[in-house]
């Protein structure tokens, strides 16, 4: 994910793509305006950052955390899960013994 403060005040129709929108100002919500922030994944912050049709920029890149950390938080959770597996000692059943009355 791709943290951003927006620059320039736009409005944007697949607002509901980004994450954690914090606004300065209380507005509708597909409008954004100067120091809001957001989270986003690439394309949308690439699309932000002036790839689009009118060439404009209107946010700057503040944070960028790396899907590394969310597969190494994966692998950890593997491990721990393995780990768990091994220290489960499988006790053997119990036999029932059949008792027979005895006359």
């Amino acid at each position: 994910m791709i943290k951003c403060e927006v620059i320039e005040n736009f409005t944007l129709e697949k607002f509901n793509q980004l994450k954690n929108v914090n606004k300065v100002i209380s507005r509708k919500d597909n409008e954004f305006g100067v120091k809001d922030t957001f989270e986003c994944d690439k394309e949308m912050a690439d699309y932000l950052l002036g790839n689009n049709v009118l060439n404009k920029v209107v946010v700057k890149v503040i944070e960028v955390q790396e899907m590394s950390e969310v597969k190494n938080v994966e692998k950890t959770i593997e491990k721990i899960k393995e780990s768990a597996k091994e220290e489960v000692e499988v006790k053997p059943k119990k036999k029932k013994t059949s008792k027979k009355k005895e006359e």
